[in-house]
């Protein structure tokens, strides 16, 4: 049973992790996978975890917060190499379009390459008809990429984090 346990979670997690690479809320989704497997072998199988009180909750609180921390890094970077507003908020939709559309031409590898190539793009052809020049928009769009890969590395982390924990305990 505990292998089989173990193997579950790390396969939760690999979902998870593909989930917050293509720009989907793949932590809560980790969150929620690991919630219906704890219900479900304490219902099936009469098999308790034993997470600490409250462990959903605060991992809830430590998703919600590395969203968060996701979307500011974004805006953080924009400004920081002068960007506009717009720039920071039509990346996150470049992003999203991006990954639609890569994952549709090549499924897991082109959604994270759709992410990274589709918020570049918009985010340089806003700040080019913004007014700011060649080398300018490139630094900023360069910028906003760097915050994506960062964060979600640091979301891919979080759930490692978390898949460990519950394999060690």
């Amino acid at each position: 049973m505990d292998n089989i346990m173990i193997a579950a979670i790390v396969l939760m997690a690999i979902i998870s992790i593909i989930l917050v690479w293509i720009n989907l809320p793949g932590t809560f989704v980790f969150l929620l996978l690991i919630f219906c497997f704890e219900f479900f072998l304490r219902t099936t199988f009469h098999y308790f975890i034993g997470f600490p009180e409250n462990f959903l909750m605060i991992m809830l609180i430590i998703f919600v917060v590395a969203e968060a921390i996701e979307f500011l890094l974004n805006a953080i970077m924009v400004k920081l190499y002068g960007g506009k507003n717009s720039s920071a908020f039509l990346s996150i939709i470049g992003a999203i379009v991006g990954a639609t559309i890569g994952n549709l031409i090549l499924p897991i590898i082109g959604a994270f390459l759709g992410l990274i190539i589709g918020a570049y793009l918009v985010t340089y052809y806003n700040e080019k008809s913004l007014g700011e020049d060649s080398e300018k928009a490139a630094q900023i769009a360069k910028s906003t990429t760097w915050s994506y890969v960062l964060a979600k590395s640091m979301k891919s982390s979080i759930i490692l984090m978390l898949m460990f924990y519950l394999i060690l305990n």
